[in-house]
């Protein structure tokens, strides 16, 4: 069995890891303020089609620490995360 989510929360997931690809050519990496963050997406499916995860900075080539998680609800809606992935995640 795979995982799922609602559609609109995966189109914003495509917005964000378009934005990061412009960012840093990476899909789940992006740069601000002289600092260099990833996100991961949890397996966890969530009833209301969410897609929740991680937030990590980079704090040397070797090191990095928990930044926080982010949510995207099942409409499209980033609820919880950095200012980049809310910003990122918006309608186009």
């Amino acid at each position: 069995m795979g995982w799922s989510c609602n559609m609109a929360a995966g189109y914003a997931l495509d917005r964000v890891k378009d934005a990061c690809v412009r960012s840093t050519g990476c899909s789940n990496v992006w740069e601000e303020r002289g600092q260099r963050y990833f996100f991961e997406v949890s397996r966890t499916e969530h009833y209301d089609g969410a897609i929740t995860g991680s937030v990590w900075r980079s704090v040397s080539e070797t090191t990095c620490r928990r930044a926080g998680t982010f949510r995207i609800e099942g409409d499209g809606t980033v609820s919880r995360g950095p200012a980049f992935l809310r910003r990122a995640g918006g309608a186009s």
